[in-house]
């Protein structure tokens, strides 16, 4: 048990995470997902430090995440569930229900955004949804602020008895920043009223009213507080902090006495408005509270086009934007002025773009590869996960949401059907999205003879987001054994009539199954067929392959024509220049001898 307040660097999630515990969280459910995937493991971790009681779990999806708080909120529990903004979506339907339901307890839902995005198909605000609905959403501006406002939301909710939102962003949640640690329950009351006030003016030494304000919420807070610093506007440019998102609509008659608090942000916040010739609002990443803002004709934003309408306001595009406002305004900056050195030596200099790629050694790699090979003018409907980077094999034709490589298949099967084409169809997905979303759409397209191929690949957990366990694997979010469930299981419950189970780096292999599965479904009419491609995450293995070929013997035959680079995309293998032929990093290099498999598809290689 802590009895003392001690200081421990660590990031936002992990903030989030001590910040729910201290407020005296009960129940945390969550599915991974990047930028928000650290907070169960932080839970799971101050709960054993603090010897507290705290159930958490990884749920099969985020809508079982949601249902599961918040039953235990209904219940009287102080419970959370945690999820990235595109998983906020799959637990809306319940969250439009929940909403408006008194709890005997508490429930906070952490939604995590991804400006940019970083690693999201999308980049929606979370804030937009929240005050669209009228849900209460707390946005943090760095990992410390995120402990005190997990804190508080959890509080806030029990006392006012509805589900709020803490939204966090990936720059919060994977920055670091040292934390006090509080024994539970045990904070200092000074924090509370501060996270309470919900809003500031960070820089008191500013004379109001001013030419020109800046309102920011969540870490564009952060970045506008460091540019206003370096462009030395401390002392002439107010800015107004919001933490706490206000309403999008007044109280409803009637409720006005319910509502005192809101009414006080907000008259604080048009207050603030009022004093200024001009206002810049600095946001990520919809325009929610420049639309809050009554007074429009005063206003700079992405609505007018000052900030630009999509994307992650860096520190860079920030400073530009308060420099030139404050240029145009005549209000005194100290211009950034580039070290004359370090220009000069950047000059010329160009970066080559990184796309991401899978893994050297990845088994997914494999089976692309493989259904590539068997049918290269096939439709190849993708899902969400590492196996999205398919598409640089050719492998994937389309990523839309989790679940849908197995219904969008059977929306091409049909459209294909109808005009009596025959073109084989291979969708892909992983194990931890298998169970996530595509049991319904495969029972579906089983029930209606859908002839597609689906391709499982199966490599025991969820590597994107961090290594979770999946439910195949039985073991639970602190690590203890559990039940497991068996994708072939419920492959064989739905009447799936072909199912194969094979090593993808079993290539001819994998090939002929595939042409097997394709003859097997037109022939008889009874698809869709099923191959689960099951080997283990490299990252979780943590070991190289033997027995496999000598690399040395792909670069002495190679002939030049970069089709295994073209084909595999494997971060290992690179063209040497010098020699005109591919060469292998040795470091990266796992032995897997996919290359080899790949180069013997236009040369035949001899073994080692």
């Amino acid at each position: 048990m802590i009895k003392e307040v001690t200081t421990e660097i660590m990031i936002g999630n992990y903030a989030i995470a001590r910040g729910l515990v201290e407020a005296g969280l009960e129940l945390a459910a969550a599915y991974p997902g990047t930028p928000s995937s650290e907070i169960i493991p932080g839970i799971i971790e101050f709960n054993r430090r603090t010897q507290g009681n705290i159930h958490a779990e990884w749920s099969v999806n985020e809508r079982c995440a949601f249902e599961a708080a918040f039953g235990a909120a209904t219940a009287g529990k102080k419970a959370a569930c945690m999820m990235k903004q595109v998983g906020l979506n799959v637990a809306f339907p319940p969250l439009l229900s929940a909403r408006r339901k008194r709890l005997k307890g508490a429930l906070v839902i952490v939604s995590c955004d991804d400006p940019g995005p970083q690693s999201s198909q999308t980049e929606q605000d979370t804030r937009l949804l929240a005050t669209l609905f009228d849900i209460p959403v707390f946005d943090p501006a760095s990992p410390k602020e995120a402990s005190d406002v997990a804190y508080y939301a959890l509080q806030y909710s029990f006392e006012k008895h509805t589900p709020v939102i803490l939204r966090s962003t990936h720059r919060v949640s994977h920055a670091r920043e040292a934390v006090p640690l509080h024994p539970p329950g045990k904070r200092p009351v000074a924090l509370i009223e501060g996270i309470k006030a919900s809003s500031s003016v960070s820089n008191t030494t500013c004379p109001v009213p001013a030419r020109l304000g800046i309102i920011a919420s969540g870490m564009s807070y952060s970045i506008v507080s460091d540019v206003i610093s370096e462009l030395d506007l401390e002392t002439l440019v107010p800015v107004y902090k919001v933490v706490k998102i206000p309403r999008a609509k007044p109280p409803a008659p009637g409720q006005e006495s319910k509502d005192r608090e809101q009414k006080n942000e907000n008259r604080e916040l048009d207050e603030f408005i009022n004093n200024m010739d001009r206002i810049l609002v600095i946001e990520e990443t919809d325009s929610v509270l420049e639309a809050l803002l009554d007074d429009g004709n005063k206003v700079y934003g992405r609505l007018n086009g000052y900030i630009p309408d999509a994307g992650e306001l860096t520190y860079d595009i920030v400073r530009d934007v308060i420099g030139r406002i404050a240029g145009d305004l005549e209000i005194k900056a100290n211009r950034f002025v580039p070290d004359p050195l370090i220009e000069e030596s950047l000059k010329g200099i160009q970066f080559p773009p990184r796309p991401p790629k899978l893994c050297a050694g990845c088994a997914h790699r494999a089976s692309f590869f493989a259904m590539r090979q068997a049918y290269p003018e096939a439709i190849f409907p993708g899902d969400i996960g590492c196996y999205t980077l398919g598409i640089s094999q050719g492998a994937v034709d389309t990523c839309l949401d989790m679940g849908a490589g197995v219904t969008m298949a059977s929306g091409f099967y049909n459209a294909v059907n109808q005009d009596g084409k025959i073109i084989p169809i291979l969708a892909s997905v992983g194990d931890s999205t298998f169970f996530h979303a595509c049991l319904p759409p495969l029972y579906d397209a089983v029930k209606k003879q859908k002839r597609f191929i689906l391709v499982i690949m199966d490599n025991g957990t969820t590597a994107m987001t961090g290594m979770q366990p999946t439910p195949q694997t039985g073991i639970t979010a602190d690590g203890t054994k559990g039940r497991q469930v068996m994708i072939e299981d419920i492959i064989n419950g739905f009447g799936v009539a072909f199912l194969r189970i094979l090593d993808p780096y079993d290539i001819p292999h994998m090939i002929s199954t595939i042409k097997e599965a394709e003859a097997y479904i037109s022939e008889n009419g009874n698809g869709p067929a099923v191959i689960i491609a099951r080997r283990e995450c490299l990252l979780f293995t943590k070991k190289k392959f033997s027995g496999t070929f000598n690399r040395a013997v792909l670069e002495e035959e190679c002939i030049g024509c970069k089709r295994c680079i073209k084909l595999l995309d494997c971060p290992a293998m690179f063209f040497n220049d010098e020699k005109h032929k591919v060469a292998v990093d040795e470091g990266l290099c796992t032995g897997c001898g996919t290359c080899h498999i790949a180069c013997s598809t236009c040369r035949p290689v001899k073994k080692a």
